[in-house]
């Protein structure tokens, strides 16, 4: 059995998770700015369109004319780790999980001791 999960895989799972899935459905209002409060919480409208760039970076615009990005952080420990942004939330993808963090040296240095 494969005990490595794919991270193209999770990722693409994650941007469905995070953007195409509403998070409650009792609250089918999208807010006007996305923020760490409510962004959870918030129901997340669709992709009008999104694309990738050649290093592996993704940036699109929801339905509601929300921009959002997920970017590729650079880092000396070849650990992959990416960026998701939309409003002002952001947060961090890695094959450990979701890490919440004010900046990408604070997003490695939880990584490295997660």
């Amino acid at each position: 059995m494969n005990k490595f999960i794919n991270l193209d895989y999770l990722i693409a799972m994650l941007i469905v998770l995070v953007i195409f899935i509403p998070v409650s459905a009792q609250s089918a209002v999208i807010p006007n700015v996305y923020t760490d409060d409510n962004f959870v919480t918030s129901y997340h409208d669709k992709p009008l369109f999104f694309q990738q760039d050649a290093f592996g970076n993704f940036s699109g615009v929801t339905e509601s004319g929300k921009t959002f990005t997920q970017v590729q952080i650079t880092n000396s420990f070849s650990i992959r780790l990416q960026k998701f942004s939309i409003d002002e939330v952001s947060f961090y993808i890695s094959d450990k999980g979701i890490i919440n963090a004010k900046n990408d040296l604070a997003a490695l240095s939880m990584y490295l001791i997660a």
